[in-house]
């Protein structure tokens, strides 16, 4: 017996896209957090909005955790260890349920706070650059970078989601093939014969009243007794 391999995007084994998809947190999420903190580093030449910080702070921690955890997943995938796959699974789901909140958070920042600061900063760096630059180009540009930050979030869910769910496949192949591993089959039941019918006249194992004595038969001797 064999625990058939579930697939993704129709014939591709869930192994694989688990393997993929830790590698991806691994190095993404590294690269994500990086960024973030050496964002936040070069506020005091760049100034950030307030809100705009802390928000900042926590997508850099919860992406510097999923690189962490990517890498167990890694190496759970490797081995197919399933308490560290599931480990992988169950931080995915709770990054998730994060990365919304505070993508919401972020988009809703976006929208209301005071663009003035970053508009004038933009206008001073043309400035000092030679450029001809104006208060609405500026200001078409922070629209602009509000909407493909929108549709960044958008994708990252979406793409977040549908690894979730090809890790938990592979969670369920995982826990099948471990019971297969660990099952018990019992042994088969030794086959009972047939009881043996007692001689009670001691004349052997034949049956007593089978004898030519003990029968009523149609012998000479017989019929002579009859009257």
């Amino acid at each position: 017996m064999s625990v058939r391999s579930n697939k993704f995007c129709c014939c591709l084994p869930v192994r694989l896209g688990v393997f993929v998809l830790s590698l991806l947190a691994m190095v993404g999420g590294s690269f994500v957090a990086g960024i973030g903190f050496i964002r936040i580093a070069g506020s005091s030449v760049n100034p950030m909005e307030t809100s705009d910080k802390v928000a900042t702070w926590i997508q850099s921690i919860m992406y510097m955790i999923l690189a962490i955890v990517g890498a167990v997943g890694f190496i759970g995938t490797l081995i197919r260890r399933l308490s560290l796959v599931s480990s992988f699974s169950l931080v995915l789901a709770i990054h998730l349920g994060f990365s919304v909140a505070s993508g919401v958070f972020s988009i809703y920042t976006m929208f209301t706070q005071d663009h003035s600061n970053v508009v004038n900063q933009c206008v001073a760096n043309a400035v000092s650059q030679g450029a001809v630059v104006t208060t609405k180009d500026c200001q078409t540009g922070v629209a602009v970078m509000n909407g493909v930050m929108v549709v960044i979030y958008v994708i990252t869910w979406m793409v977040q989601l549908y690894a979730y769910f090809i890790v938990e496949r592979y969670v369920d192949q995982l826990e099948a093939e471990n019971l297969l591993e660990h099952k018990v089959v019992p042994r088969t039941l030794p086959e009972i014969s047939a009881p043996q019918m007692t001689n009670f006249s001691g004349y052997g194992s034949s049956y007593p009243f089978a004898d030519a004595h003990s029968s009523f038969g149609t012998s000479r001797h017989d019929r002579s007794n009859m009257v």
